[in-house]
């Protein structure tokens, strides 16, 4: 992922920011300039997997794979490092739940997973 942080605030020798601290030393995590001076690259993967694939797939319908974890860090921090906040959904919603915007929901939760609708 491509950042433009507001200012030279991430550097590989820098702490990293809290979405993806929070993560641990289940990943490895690159930091470099980005091509053309368009910022800092952010990589971030798994140290070891080791699953089939069909456990992944499982863990993933589950709502608890880590690569979804990760996707989800660096959404936050691209957000911190931009913006200097995390932004949310409207909460309390502006809508009360039914039957009929259940999935609509639905579909958002897992947005916020997956990091797309």
């Amino acid at each position: 992922m491509t950042v433009n942080p507001a200012r030279e605030e991430l550097t590989p020798d820098s702490p990293l920011p809290e979405p993806l601290a929070g993560l641990g030393d289940a990943v490895e995590v690159q930091i470099r300039r980005a091509p053309g001076d368009r910022g800092i690259e952010l990589a971030v993967r798994m140290r070891d997997s080791g699953q089939s694939p069909v456990t992944e797939g499982a863990r993933r319908l589950a709502g608890r794979d880590p690569n979804q974890a990760i996707r989800a860090a660096l959404r936050e921090a691209k957000q911190l490092l931009e913006t200097g906040e995390v932004l949310h959904p409207d909460f309390p919603p502006t809508t009360h739940p039914t039957v009929v915007n259940k999935p609509l929901q639905m579909a958002t939760r897992q947005g916020r997973r997956e990091g797309r609708l």
